[in-house]
């Protein structure tokens, strides 16, 4: 019992406690005690303490769903490191009759297909983006995409396999597909992601995020011109160390023949055009 418990982050289902054995006075008898605590599930408990860690709450709602279930979309997408913010609903995909709640969406499949992740069962990445396009926007999508493949997990060709005529999220997710920009992977935080869909709508040149430099890695890099673009967000550009640390940096990447431009995040959130004409004039110097 404690290596399944500590495989499932804590949780355990009245199922498989009868499973192994234990009789249901011997489950009442631990819930009075403390050695199980109710979750937010019925019929899946906490082991040893009531608060479970994530692993825990989403096994949890696995094993509510019942055998072979997966998570699937959203969750699934989160679990991968796809997706930054964890999602409000816990989304399985479960060939079980178990009925969704307000905090669990519970898709029925004859069939589900699995792969582990983390110790939990997902379905496979094409299926949770087609199911994900009913909450992503076009440029969430294409970021998920663009870490997926990145990652080596999935590939375009896959991804297109999945999809088809009568499938619901096809069309969405080939437009995504078709306009693929792989460098979003590459970005850090949202001001870099920002700024390479702002080069993207200005059709200039996609730069590459992160890229080394000897012994730096610049935010934004066209290597062909030896520009660089620093993105200068307040918290991590604002004090007297940060500010030291960022000219010697700056004086580094020039001593090796790249012209460096800065901009701060008031810049792109204020004046994204002006920012796009600056690109424009350092490209064409270069």
């Amino acid at each position: 019992m404690g290596q399944l418990v500590a495989a499932q982050g804590g949780a355990i289902a009245r199922w498989q406690l009868l499973g192994i054995g234990f009789r249901s006075s011997r489950v009442r008898s631990w819930l009075r005690t403390g050695r199980l605590h109710h979750t937010r599930f019925p019929g899946v408990y906490a082991a040893g303490r009531p608060d479970l860690p994530e692993l825990g709450d989403l096994s949890s709602g696995l094993l509510f769903s019942g055998h072979r279930s997966a998570l699937s979309g959203l969750s699934g997408l989160w679990w991968r490191g796809y997706l930054q913010r964890r999602p409000d609903l816990i989304y399985v995909d479960s060939p079980n009759r178990t009925r969704s709640r307000a905090d669990l969406r519970i898709r029925h499949l004859a069939t589900v297909r699995r792969t582990w992740h983390r110790k939990l069962p997902v379905t496979p990445t094409p299926s949770a983006l087609l199911l994900a396009t009913e909450q992503l926007s076009h440029n969430s999508l294409r970021l998920v995409i663009a870490r997926a493949e990145f990652a080596r997990e999935t590939t375009l060709s896959s991804i297109e396999a999945a999809c088809g005529r009568g499938i619901a999220g096809s069309s969405k997710l080939r437009a995504a597909m078709d306009a693929h920009l792989p460098q979003l992977a590459k970005c850090v935080n949202g001001l870099e992601r920002d700024f390479v869909l702002l080069c993207e709508e200005h059709r200039l040149p996609i730069p590459e995020p992160n890229e080394r430099v000897g012994r730096f890695r610049p935010d934004m890099l066209w290597a062909d011109r030896m520009l660089i673009a620093e993105l200068d967000g307040a918290r991590a550009h604002s004090t007297p160390a940060q500010l030291i640390h960022d000219a010697a940096r700056q004086r580094y990447l020039e001593s090796r023949g790249y012209i460096v431009i800065r901009f701060t995040d008031e810049d792109m959130a204020l004046r994204p055009a002006w920012v796009a004409a600056e690109v424009r004039t350092a490209l064409a110097r270069r």
